[in-house]
């Protein structure tokens, strides 16, 4: 890294970097001290990933221009872990909101990490929504992570939420980096980037939500949508990017094929049900959403002999309401 930093024009040149890049860094590195934006980084309590460390997102390595570093609040969640973008419009309607409740619950329940871009309407719903229920999101935001910069400044406490709650804070740009109008094409690639799919719920036909699915497409992502009233402006987008091909979400259940690979754990090698009616729940349970009064009609027990064992179940950890009454399998 010291040699890297203090290498000549011709040696960055020799490294296959553009000698306009080469030398205006050059000229400019005698105005930056290493060690001082260190210092910064550490007061500020933010940390910093590399493209070659162990713990840089997989996905995010896969895309067109990965950036080389990265700016964190929080803890970064493991890649492992399924990612999925949650995006839409900065001035939901009634409908999008109940869409955002109906969804992000029974996801964040699901372990899934929900990303999102911290912005105005769907997106701090999506944050709110899952820290709410205690799961895992991740903002991304088109500025330096520290408060003075954060947007919008109104969401502060909505940011430290996220970081208390086990969630990150997440940029490429630096400390002190104001949130420039043209930050935010950077901010979306990155939310595509670092998920395996990308969800639309409620977008105009020309915004920026448009273009963050665009981006997930390009970089071989699932994008979903969430079709709309037809006499709807905020439709138009999702309903749009349908007729191109992307996924119809009108159910939680259009996810699980995605959420299942992370249901997968050795819980069931450990696990011993406590009685035998709790064995019988357990094996009609499985990987595919069951409503309760199937679960009440196939067991053949009482309704409330049913509520109160998926309740113990769910506090082992295996079982998961996922919404509407409906539970899968957590092993």
């Amino acid at each position: 890294m010291h040699d890297a930093f203090h290498a000549s024009v011709s040696e960055f040149v020799h490294a296959q970097i553009e000698s306009s890049v080469a030398e205006q860094f050059c000229q400019q590195r005698s105005q930056i001290d290493p060690q001082k934006e260190l210092a910064l980084l550490e007061t500020h309590q933010i940390q910093i990933i590399t493209i070659t460390d162990p713990d840089y997102p997989l996905l995010l390595k896969e895309i067109y221009d990965p950036p080389a570093l990265l700016f964190y609040r929080g803890i970064l969640p493991k890649s492992e872990r399924l990612h999925l973008a949650v995006i839409g419009s900065r001035k939901p309607s009634l409908y999008g909101k109940q869409v955002v409740k109906l969804l992000i619950e029974p996801l964040a329940k699901t372990k899934t990490v929900i990303v999102s871009g911290l912005a105005y309407g769907i997106d701090a719903l999506t944050h709110k929504t899952t820290v709410d229920v205690g799961g895992t999101t991740v903002a991304v935001l088109g500025s330096g992570l520290d408060w003075n910069h954060l947007y919008p400044s109104s969401h502060k406490g909505l940011a430290k939420s996220i970081i208390q709650s086990g969630g990150a804070l997440l940029s490429e740009f630096p400390i002190g980096i104001p949130p420039l109008k043209q930050h935010f094409p950077f901010r979306n690639r990155l939310i595509a980037g670092l998920c395996k799919g990308t969800l639309v719920i409620e977008a105009a036909q020309k915004s920026g939500s448009l273009i963050t699915a665009r981006l997930a497409l390009e970089s071989g992502r699932d994008v979903y949508a969430v079709p709309g009233p037809i006499h709807s402006p905020l439709s138009l987008g999702p309903n749009n990017l349908i007729k191109m091909g992307a996924i119809p979400v009108t159910h939680v259940k259009d996810l699980l094929p995605h959420i299942q690979e992370t249901t997968k754990t050795t819980k069931e090698i450990s696990y011993h049900p406590g009685s035998k009616e709790e064995q019988i729940l357990y094996k009609l349970l499985s990987l595919e959403p069951l409503h309760i009064d199937d679960l009440i009609r196939e067991s053949q027990l009482l309704p409330s002999k049913v509520t109160s064992i998926l309740t113990l179940m769910e506090m082992k950890g295996v079982a998961t309401p996922i919404g509407g009454q409906y539970y899968i399998r957590a092993s």
